[in-house]
């Protein structure tokens, strides 16, 4: 038997599908995506049914790609097993982890479904259902770490790869070339000398040697999520003195290409 899933439609009403101490996948992505997005199951289909915008609409599906992705590698490393059930009923057997190594996972979590000898096809009609394991579904979960209020930066890089690319870049050569961080604080003229080793975590007032900052707009900055965040160390707050040198080389870069 084959079927035509339409994607996201499983998510559209109640998930009432289940195998003996197994979930389906749609509905354990459901509770990922819950987990980790906050999105609602019904609300993914208006998610990818909304127009392109290169703002939150894109931002709120990439999210929902992350999620999928991050399972993906979960089932496909072993370390959570996935079942296959022919649609309709039947016996269920387990999925080999290397049928998940395809291109594009989306799809297969769109569906809860994939055609078995033709996995690597998303377009191929469906045979099989995908579950997963329930206890081991709850376990994995229970660890997972939620994404969390998004601050500027953290949209900025979703809705920008190009800008996410250009931070991770700038904080790799921030660790193998220290001189970038001096030609950086030239260009902000800060106070501080950065040819010295210094400590790996800043104090607020190391922090405003180094940039040149107010402590208050280092402080409206970091909430407003233009900032790196500050890491508690007990009743202390310290920086990553790596991310704050990156963000030097960042405005330094902005302002070279302005």
């Amino acid at each position: 038997m084959t079927d035509i899933i339409l994607p996201w439609s499983p998510y559209e009403g109640r998930n009432s599908i289940f195998s003996h101490g197994r979930k389906a996948l749609t509905a354990a992505f459901a509770d990922a995506v819950r987990t980790r997005a906050g999105f609602e199951p019904q609300e993914l289909p208006e998610i990818f049914a909304a127009a392109e915008d290169d703002g939150e609409n894109d931002a709120a599906r990439d999210l929902v790609r992350l999620d999928a992705e991050h399972l993906a590698r979960t089932f496909s490393s072993g370390r959570l097993e996935t079942f296959a059930r022919p649609l309709g009923g039947g016996k269920i057997v387990p999925v080999d982890q290397t049928l998940w190594e395809v291109d594009d996972v989306l799809p297969r979590f769109a569906t809860g479904a994939f055609n078995m000898d033709q996995w690597a096809d998303a377009g191929a009609p469906s045979t099989h259902r995908i579950f997963v394991d329930c206890a081991a579904f709850d376990a994995w979960l229970a660890a997972l770490k939620p994404f969390g209020p998004l601050n500027r930066r953290q949209v900025e890089e979703i809705v920008d790869p190009q800008l996410r690319a250009a931070r991770a870049v700038a904080t790799r050569q921030i660790a193998h070339h220290p001189e970038t961080a001096n030609n950086a604080q030239e260009h902000l003229q800060a106070a501080g000398n950065l040819a010295g080793v210094g400590p790996e975590l800043l104090s607020i007032d190391e922090v405003i040697d180094l940039i040149g900052r107010s402590r208050s707009t280092i402080y409206d900055d970091e909430k407003k999520g233009a900032f790196p965040r500050r890491l508690k160390l007990g009743s202390s707050t310290r920086w990553m003195k790596s991310e704050v040198l990156a963000w030097i080389a960042e405005q330094a870069a902005k302002r070279g290409g302005d």
